[in-house]
């Protein structure tokens, strides 16, 4: 088999009339369904509707769909690049993982400026990358990494990774921990400055754009490492892009919001439901979906949260409760 002939065609099935005219006119249409969600999703809330109210909830929106498409294409590219449905940034400790580093820079430098901007978001790459690479390790043998050993070395190293976040708490300001624990569960922020979301728009949009330009590359991951090797695919490099860029997106989520699992393990089933299985049409959508996902969940949390005698329900504890009996369906189909 031939780099001119790419077998992914033949695993894969392409829409025979997908262009890029047809790619952009998908990518508008699906980024004004996730404006209109979002506008939407601003009638709903604790407080009477104003112009500061509006504006307060358009920014914690804009948090939540940042969050969101972060994590669902990073899903998506983890998933197709391993050939595991259970692939996602939570399940493999890379949300974890940034989760320590930000803690443990809350918990050596405190608040203030630094830790709520670029320090934040930096200190998690660093704890994420940390842990994209212990697992990458751990799940190798041989030369060669195998998908089913790579989740199980994300499991592990997660549950290494939250005992590690629970300890720093043993060393932080007792005053704090009831933001250190809000923040561990996954919680969207009431209130984000311009540049944090600037900043996290740059890593996610950037990350998802790399991700999207390697799709043809994961639909020839779908035959194996040697058939997309014989069509010019440079797996060793797909890979190494594809960590790196989802430990990006998912740092960036993680400073906004914490740790949110299962979101990527959801969203990208969803969307292989209803749409091709062609991952130019796949990393795209996921990305949206994802953002409308985490605001319409996020919505429904503040809405719900005075009925049962609370100030705020975590998100990220709703998509654990959604992706846990989510993950056993998946396992039970694949044993």
């Amino acid at each position: 088999m031939t780099a001119e002939a790419p077998p992914a065609q033949a695993h894969l099935p392409l829409p025979p009339t997908l262009s890029g005219r047809r790619l952009l006119t998908m990518a508008a249409v699906l980024a004004g369904a996730t404006a209109v969600a979002m506008a939407i999703c601003t009638l709903f809330g604790q407080a009477d509707l104003s112009w500061a109210v509006v504006e307060l909830r358009l920014g914690r929106l804009v948090a939540a769909a940042l969050v969101g498409a972060a994590l669902a294409s990073g899903g998506m590219a983890l998933q197709a690049m391993l050939r595991n449905p259970l692939a996602e940034p939570y399940l493999l400790g890379i949300s974890s993982g940034a989760g320590v580093g930000v803690l443990l820079g809350m918990a050596l430098v405190g608040g203030g400026t630094w830790m709520a901007g670029l320090g934040r978001g930096g200190m998690a790459f660093v704890g994420a990358a940390v842990t994209c690479v212990a697992v990458y390790l751990i799940a190798q043998r041989r030369g060669r990494l195998d998908g089913y050993s790579l989740i199980l070395s994300g499991v592990i190293v997660n549950a290494f990774n939250t005992a590690v976040m629970l300890a720093i708490n043993l060393y932080v300001n007792p005053y704090r921990i009831a933001e250190f624990a809000r923040w561990v569960m996954g919680e969207v922020p009431e209130t984000c400055t311009r540049g944090q979301l600037l900043l996290a728009a740059v890593c996610v949009v950037g990350g998802w754009s790399v991700l999207f330009c390697r799709s043809a590359w994961f639909n020839a991951m779908g035959l194996g490492d040697e058939v997309a090797q014989s069509a010019g695919v440079r797996v060793a490099r797909l890979r190494g892009e594809t960590f790196v860029v989802v430990s990006l997106m998912a740092a960036a989520a993680v400073a906004l919001a914490g740790p949110i699992g299962f979101l990527g393990l959801i969203v990208p089933h969803i969307v292989r439901l209803l749409l091709p299985a062609d991952h130019r049409v796949l990393i795209l959508a996921s990305g949206f979906f994802g953002a409308m996902f985490l605001m319409a969940v996020d919505t429904a949390c503040n809405a719900v949260a005075p009925y049962v005698q609370v100030a705020v329900i975590p998100v990220g504890i709703v998509t654990a409760l959604m992706g846990g009996p989510f993950f056993l369906v998946l396992l039970r189909r694949r044993m």
